[in-house]
């Protein structure tokens, strides 16, 4: 665990030398675009800038550093769009459309995380979620990363007016997973 927390160091400030903004997010509502939104119970650091592969709708957020803990939220993602960037043409990323049944959604959500890097991707205990009016689902994840560090996440999806909302929580399964999923279980039931 002291490597991880040397390493999200050394990550943030090199962050930091390289004048990246990681501006504070104080508790309270945080929009999640087209009238929706949800609310942090805690401070949490904008973390975005750090992540150049997210779509510009996706915001990502920590609490105790990149490499320790990531809240990703979707925001409005429009039909033909994903969770992030194409890298290249050779290298497509799964795109949401409005049609897509549940199952598609979360296939969306884990092809997306396996984009990011992560490695043997699984979800378990899909569920019914409300986001805000919206129904949603609500499952939970497992995955590697490239040095074998095992992760566990959880999600909510939901779509609204055709266009995909997603509120996705991964962090070490050692510690840091279990240590601020209370806070991510506030934010997945406050959403409007």
């Amino acid at each position: 665990m002291r490597r991880i927390a040397a390493a999200a160091a050394v990550l943030t400030l090199a962050a930091l030398g390289g004048c990246v903004s990681i501006p504070a997010v104080p508790a309270g509502p945080v929009a999640m675009g087209d009238n929706h939104a949800v609310v942090l119970s805690r401070p949490w650091s904008d973390i975005s800038a750090l992540v150049p592969q997210r779509s510009k709708k996706v915001r990502v957020l920590t609490i105790d550093g990149p490499l320790l803990n990531r809240l990703y939220l979707a925001q409005g993602i429009a039909a033909g769009e994903g969770l992030l960037k194409p890298v290249s043409k050779e290298q497509p990323v799964p795109v949401f459309h409005a049609d897509m049944a549940p199952t598609e959604l979360v296939e969306l959500v884990s092809n997306s995380i396996a984009a990011m890097g992560y490695h043997r991707v699984e979800t378990a205990k899909l569920r019914p979620a409300k986001f805000g009016a919206a129904d949603g689902l609500r499952f939970d994840i497992k995955a590697q990363t490239d040095g074998g560090l095992e992760m566990m996440g959880t999600a909510e999806v939901a779509t609204a007016d055709g266009k995909l909302y997603l509120v996705l929580y991964l962090a070490p399964a050692e510690h840091y997973f279990a240590a601020n999923l209370p806070d991510v279980e506030s934010i997945m039931e406050s959403t409007t």
